[in-house]
């Protein structure tokens, strides 16, 4: 065969067997290291995609790691109760962006106000009358829980969207509070699709107090204690 027909002859090519996508496992679930105190805006973006999209996001707190998802979906609350396994009865609290968040979601009693001017943001969780007609578990026999958080983590997070976040527990329902997103992600899986990892969280949980007419009850002890929180209720009663 000459030279100019071997030129001209066709070349076989190889097609590859397309490989199959690879399931996601454990190793591949997304998690960022962030800094909790000046929080990075890439890591921050990939968070809110996924709370846009429905998704689950864990987040540090000021306290201990929370379970993130859009308050404004039935289903994304649905997948935060199925990841946790817990009933639908329970309530949830949500996280707000500032005082004008709080005031637009619970009645402010005096009490309320008190402790508001005292602790918040910080690590106290107010439940009070809600002024929002929300379905369960966001609104629960007419109260709902406020979480105003000082995280700069969470702070960001609640400013750059434009829906209610859940704020709860990043854990089993029942089990103890879990320190590092490590053993969080070997309880909730890839029933979460991004963690942000702001180191070890082992401080004590937030201060859950319940403020509806002229009755003040702690719900639960935690960063801020019942001396603390007496001491700036002088006239309300439930204490």
């Amino acid at each position: 065969m000459s030279s100019d027909r071997c030129m001209r002859a066709p070349l076989l090519r190889h097609h590859p067997t397309p490989r199959p996508v690879p399931m996601i496992s454990m190793t591949e679930i997304p998690v960022f290291r962030i800094d909790p105190v000046h929080p990075e805006p890439e890591v921050i973006r990939r968070a809110i995609e996924a709370l846009t999209a429905g998704d689950l996001v864990v987040a540090p707190t000021e306290t201990r790691y929370g379970l993130l998802a859009r308050a404004d979906s039935d289903r994304a609350i649905e997948r935060v109760y199925e990841a946790k396994g817990r009933g639908l009865l329970r309530p949830t609290a949500l996280f707000v962006q500032n005082e004008s968040g709080l005031r637009e979601l619970g009645d402010m009693t005096a009490q309320a106000e008190r402790l508001m001017k005292a602790f918040l943001p910080g690590p106290l969780t107010l439940v009070l009358r809600s002024r929002v007609d929300w379905a369960p578990p966001r609104v629960m026999d007419g109260l709902i829980g406020i979480r105003w958080s000082s995280s700069a983590v969470i702070r960001e997070l609640v400013r750059q969207i434009a829906f209610p976040v859940t704020a709860t527990s990043a854990n089993l329902s029942g089990s103890e509070e879990l320190e590092a997103t490590a053993q969080i992600r070997e309880a909730l899986g890839d029933a979460v699709s991004v963690y942000l990892d702001g180191g070890r969280l082992s401080g004590p949980v937030s201060t859950v107090v319940k403020c509806v007419g002229h009755d003040v009850t702690i719900l639960r002890e935690g960063a801020i204690s019942a001396e603390l929180i007496r001491s700036q209720i002088r006239h309300g009663g439930g204490i």
